[in-house]
């Protein structure tokens, strides 16, 4: 996990002071606060799937009732300020860097890279929205120009829509990122939340637990071929946009289901095969906005670095 992260991406805020500090993270290690689900971006958007549902309406669903990317961005910047608040604790002698600490920042900057990429893959709702993600993509341009490797460049080129986008984002005024909760035990069943370090066990909990890859691959290659299928369909509507919806709701999906397997670390060597095969699959899907295939192979290639920060 790269640590060494650029100040202009880590949002500026006064926080706890020292003895408050001290507390939550003595609280955590006591194990005090109980245990909760910790739902990351990708899995808030598995929850909008209703298995009753037709299939048409399943996935419909999942596009209209997509988050906002103004709420992604403000769980976003909580975790970051709570990584770098773990980490300033390391550095000062608070604590020290042991196998908890460490799968906490673990857990945290998993957290940031789900929201980075879901700001990637979910359309704007709003006009704030749209100054989110145009906030998002000035620093993704940033961090490409500094850096030596231009297959980067090139892909968060096409993750962020060219040139042409970029100067018409360049003078959007920031966002106004609401306050989110801090504390996890508050979030709304089913929806992401802002987990502070206070809730260190459970975001052990949910690391240590992981994903099923293979289920992931799986559940993504079937979405594909129910787009494909929708899309001959289309080709004999009078009215083709009618399936537009749920081939949106359903592509969001799959790409996001592809984004997590690649993002969480693999265990073993059957999961770095799955992993591999997720960016084969969609490779030839060339008819799939470009933006998603760049998200994806973006996600695979993360090195810990948190784009907020």
């Amino acid at each position: 996990m790269n640590t060494d992260i650029p100040q202009e991406f880590r949002p500026q805020s006064d926080g706890p002071d020292k003895d408050e500090r001290e507390q939550e993270v003595a609280e955590a290690t006591c194990g005090r606060f109980p245990l909760v689900q910790v739902i990351d971006e990708f899995e808030a958007l598995e929850r909008l799937v209703d298995d009753d549902a037709p299939p048409l309406r399943r996935f419909a669903a999942v596009w209209q009732d997509r988050p906002s990317l103004v709420a992604i961005r403000a769980r976003a910047r909580f975790h970051t300020d709570e990584l770098g608040r773990l980490l300033d604790q390391v550095r000062e002698g608070q604590i020290t860097a042991s196998a908890e600490v460490l799968n906490c920042a673990r857990a945290l900057a998993l957290l940031i890279d789900s929201a980075n990429v879901a700001t990637m893959l979910i359309a704007p709702r709003d006009d704030e929205d749209h100054r989110a993600l145009a906030s998002f993509r000035r620093a993704l341009r940033a961090h490409a120009r500094r850096s030596r490797d231009a297959a980067l460049r090139q892909q968060t080129d096409v993750i962020c829509g060219g040139a042409l986008v970029a100067m018409s984002e360049q003078h959007l005024r920031l966002p106004r990122l609401p306050q989110p909760s801090p504390n996890g035990l508050a979030a709304k069943p089913g929806e992401a939340a802002a987990y502070p370090l206070a809730l260190t066990p459970s975001l052990q909990l949910w690391l240590e637990t992981g994903i099923d890859p293979g289920d992931g691959l799986a559940s993504a290659r079937a979405l594909f071929a129910q787009i494909d299928s929708w899309r001959r369909v289309q080709q004999r509507l009078k009215d083709p946009g009618l399936l537009d919806v749920a081939i949106g709701g359903a592509m969001l999906l799959a790409y996001a289901r592809l984004a997590r397997l690649v993002l969480w670390p693999a265990r073993d060597s059957d999961e770095i095969a799955v992993q591999c095969a997720a960016l084969d699959l969609i490779a030839p899907r060339h008819r799939d906005p470009d933006h998603l295939r760049a998200a994806v192979a973006w996600a695979a290639a993360r090195d810990g670095l948190c784009m907020e920060r």
